[in-house]
């Protein structure tokens, strides 16, 4: 490394107990490395209590540090322009007061955004919860509503303090497609009489169909405001950071009151904040409840987690959420919740990713989202009060089609029929009103036909990975989209040791790459974007072959980059000796031995060597270590000097701190500029030397940078 800081001593912190996941960012196929209870079970529990606190801290710490105060209202401004009116449709479609919804958001939003563990995730009343939340409102009420909001978030603090929040991730997302699917259809079930202004149901009105007479008893009036608000809201969804939603209510709230029509509306709201209160009910009637909220609080914990997941890969997060602290803040969010007579809140990806994509960076806009919602319920009652039901069931139908998964249905029944009956099993039950009866037949079914399928699967994967042992081929990584561009697709090299062959291959390199005279590069080796190549450094493709190097990567003085014969890797279907992502810092005197891949943000320290091994994304390879024969998952940090070459040693391994990718974020910022410093001090010929003292003797010696280096690098130039 160039730069003259020496980073202090890092602590370690606690092993993650998050399994090893493609969704994570990873390139690498899907494995557990756990071969006895190792990881997050085998530490003590307070420590890992005390971890969880550190994680709340660093994130509040990180509040000032992003100073984005501006970008984070305008996020939180934006995401509550999307979530009012969900917030209301949500409440009505549950047999609820609108006042509960908007209270629900409100509340759950500032609760969730101050206490969880997924600072970009915003919070507030689900449609995936509809069906199971409104089944409780016709049996309870709306104060029994508020009681299992209250039980909720009990049971999310158990599972919170239990430390399960990884076995969440678990529950097969087969079973979940399922169940959304079924709650679109019964969404849709509810909605659209509400749409066409009479009270048949659904299965009523398809018995109609052949006697015309029905049609007299639409109100076309409401047909007008709901199709007006669907179709507007379905022409808008590329645009997710325009607030379609509320500007078509709006738009039809106005209009619906200057023409005086006849609709039915949302209702008053009360201008104040409910007093705190706690929800009764009678005693017989508790242990109902509390039956019918355990899957819908499971259930809730579930959506959370798989939309703090999805928002850690939209972000691009380096550290991804803690899921037992997410679980805490919502839970914390519920009970919040139910004391102010609202619904149940869960973490929405749709409201989430909307919150990303405005620009949000730390937890200050899902805090602004709540208390925007806040301010519109108490100011802007009497405007809301005015929306059309039918224009919030317009609505709701185009969330309803979202909801339902064809094209995953389609899917499983060309690649798996087993999972496909779970996926049906899953949705009738839900449709039919069988919820409990519907996820158990779909989860048994599931969990039978991966046994059955699965031990098949199992062996034809060994079988594969043992012909690509023979074959050469060290991993086989699957990103989802391809990291390489098409133009790098080469020819298969002979079979027979042509190590001529691999020589006269020419190095492929970005405009912005730089090496160094004194570097050595030779074979087939292609440099992305401000790649550096320092002096002293060796990379050669001549064994082994071809390597690539991705953007921003700095490979610093004395470093040896080399590889094995015919030892590979795969990525995204190309055969690699060595593949180095983007941003990685491999320091001074390091050796980098293929077959191997280093995953992105990665540093290897000092005089540290990598053979044969994958290593994960944004991981921390410290001074001296060794590691062989291995893959490492995400995120880890490889203390300095210890020796890595078993499964059980990955899994000791704790994560990488946020102290170790600031450490490589800089050191791949000075690079990058010093490599931008020395190209063009040989494109404009001025010496790489320093400044003679006043008086000593002018050299004569032309400038380091030699016109060997001019020829060997243009040309070849992407």
């Amino acid at each position: 490394m160039t730069a003259h800081a020496v980073p202090p001593p890092l602590k370690e912190p606690p092993s993650s107990a998050v399994p090893f996941r493609t969704r994570h960012r990873s390139l690498i196929t899907p494995k557990f490395l756990t071969t006895r209870s190792t990881g997050a079970l085998s530490q003590p529990y307070v420590q890992q209590l005390r971890g969880m606190f550190t994680d709340w801290v660093e994130l509040w710490r990180d509040v000032p540090r992003q100073k984005s105060l501006v970008p984070d209202v305008v996020a939180g401004l934006t995401v509550a322009a999307v979530a009012l009116p969900l917030n209301l449709a949500l409440a009505v479609a549950s047999g609820l007061p609108p006042a509960s919804g908007l209270w629900a958001g409100a509340v759950g939003g500032i609760l969730a955004g101050i206490f969880g563990g997924a600072p970009l995730q915003a919070t507030g009343p689900a449609a995936a919860l509809n069906v199971m939340v409104l089944a409780i409102a016709k049996d309870f009420g709306a104060t029994g509503v508020a009681a299992a909001a209250l039980m909720i978030g009990v049971i999310q603090l158990i599972l919170a303090l239990s430390l399960s929040g990884r076995l969440m991730h678990y529950v097969p997302e087969v079973v979940l497609a399922g169940f959304t699917t079924g709650v679109g259809l019964k969404l849709l079930d509810n909605q659209i009489p509400e749409l066409l202004g009479f009270d048949y149901k659904i299965i009523e009105l398809a018995q109609m169909m052949h006697r015309p007479a029905w049609l007299h008893k639409v109100s076309w009036i409401s047909v007008v405001c709901g199709l007006g608000v669907a179709f507007f809201v379905s022409a808008m969804s590329r645009y997710r950071r325009f607030p379609a939603a509320i500007l078509a209510l709006a738009a039809v709230t106005f209009v619906s009151v200057y023409l005086s029509w006849d609709l039915e509306r949302v209702g008053p709201l009360p201008s104040r904040m409910p007093h705190p209160t706690l929800p009764m009910l009678t005693d017989e009637r508790l242990l109902d409840l509390l039956i019918a909220v355990l899957p819908l609080a499971l259930l809730a914990a579930v959506e959370s987690l798989l939309s703090a997941s999805a928002v850690d890969r939209l972000a691009a997060r380096k550290k991804p959420h803690n899921s037992n602290l997410e679980l805490l803040g919502q839970g914390i969010a519920n009970l919040g919740v139910g004391l102010m007579s609202g619904m149940p809140v869960t973490g929405v990806v749709v409201r989430s990713s909307v919150n990303v994509q405005s620009g949000a960076r730390t937890r200050l806009a899902t805090i602004f989202h709540g208390l925007a919602l806040l301010m519109s319920a108490l100011y802007l009652g009497q405007h809301i009060s005015k929306i059309p039901l039918a224009a919030l069931a317009g609505m709701l139908c185009v969330i309803a089609v979202r909801l339902i998964e064809v094209s995953t249905l389609l899917t499983l029944l060309r690649e798996d029929k087993g999972k496909a009956l779970a996926f049906l099993i899953t949705a009738l039950g839900t449709v039919s009103g069988h919820l409990v009866l519907g996820l158990s037949g779909g989860l048994l079914v599931y969990w039978v036909s991966y046994y059955v399928t699965g031990s098949a699967d199992e062996e034809a994967k060994k079988l594969h990975a043992a012909e690509s042992r023979q074959q050469g081929i060290r991993a086989v990584l699957k990103p989802k989209e391809p990291a390489v561009p098409q133009r790098f697709r080469y020819e298969p090299s002979p079979n027979h040791l042509g190590w001529l062959q691999n020589l006269r291959e020419r190095s492929l390199m970005a405009r912005s790459a730089f090496v160094h005279e004194q570097a050595n590069v030779a074979g087939k080796v292609l440099l992305g974007d401000h790649v550096h190549i320092a002096a002293g450094s060796s990379v050669r493709a001549d064994e082994g072959s071809p390597f690539f190097i991705g953007s921003n990567t700095n490979v610093q003085d004395g470093v040896v980059i080399h590889a094995l014969k015919n030892k590979r890797v795969v990525v995204a279907g190309q055969e690699w000796a060595v593949y180095v992502g983007k941003n990685v810092s491999i320091a001074h005197n390091a050796l980098v031995h293929g077959p191997c891949y280093i995953g992105d943000d990665t540093f290897v320290g000092f005089k540290a060597v990598v053979h044969d091994s994958v290593v994960g994304a944004h991981c921390f390879i410290g001074i001296g270590a060794i590691v062989v024969g291995v893959e490492i998952p995400d995120g880890k940090f490889v203390p300095h000097g210890m020796i890595v070459d078993s499964a059980d040693a990955v899994a000791r391994l704790p994560e990488a701190s946020a102290a170790h990718h600031e450490f490589n974020e800089d050191v791949v910022d000075v690079n990058r500029g010093l490599a931008v410093a020395y190209r063009r001090i040989a494109e404009s010929g001025e010496p790489d030397e320093p400044i003679p003292a006043v008086g000593a003797p002018a050299k004569s010696a032309p400038s380091v940078w030699s016109q060997g280096w001019n020829r060997r690098a243009n040309p070849y130039r992407f």
